[in-house]
């Protein structure tokens, strides 16, 4: 019976390390799967960070082409810019040198005859008044209108009843505008009661 008894002991033994080596494999192979899942994980970040860096890499070229194209664009608009002002200059002062050339005339003659100063220079000044008319210059109408300050500088107050308040009824110097825009406001006395 001792054999029997040491044979179901044996027995009993061998099961449990059996159960043991069992449990021990499947545990290693548990720990060799999330091991396998940890590096799949780990290659699947690394993959995104790659990807990632490469669109960071892409997004900074293109800002760097679009930054370089923007400081072109200020470059070339300053320049036409410049070309502009310089072709509406030369207009204008091509506009403007016969009437040097008629003064210079006048000039000529003023030591003949002042009665022909007095009319070259009326002839002069019909000739720039043409000129700005061209160039888009007009003098800003004040007298006998009602004051208003985008176009007129009040430099002097009177009192007159028989005016309306805020009347001009005096122009001291005066005004111009171009294209509609006042370059120089009118200067006036003004009715005030």
């Amino acid at each position: 019976m001792a054999d029997k008894e040491q044979e179901q002991v044996q027995a009993e033994v061998n099961q449990e390390n059996m159960q043991t080596e069992t449990d021990s494999t499947e545990t290693a192979a548990s720990d060799n799967q999330e091991a396998c899942f940890n590096l799949e994980d780990v290659n699947q970040f690394v993959t995104a960070l790659a990807e990632k860096s490469r669109l960071l890499d892409e997004m900074t070229d293109r800002y760097k082409r679009l930054q370089a194209d923007f400081d072109n664009f200020r470059r070339r608009t300053r320049q036409e810019k410049e070309e502009l002002s310089a072709v509406v200059a030369e207009r204008i002062i091509s506009e403007l040198l016969p009437v040097v050339d008629n003064f210079e005339r006048a000039l000529g003659s003023a030591a003949t005859d002042v009665n022909n100063l007095s009319t070259g220079v009326q002839m002069i000044f019909r000739q720039l008044n043409s000129v700005l008319s061209k160039l888009g210059v007009e003098p800003i109408n004040a007298v006998g209108t009602n004051f208003d300050p985008a176009q007129h500088e009040a430099v002097m107050r009177v009192e007159d009843v028989s005016q309306p308040d805020g009347m001009i009824i005096e122009e001291l110097q005066k005004g111009y505008r171009i294209n509609g825009r006042v370059i120089r406001p009118s200067m006036v006395k003004v009715v005030g009661n």
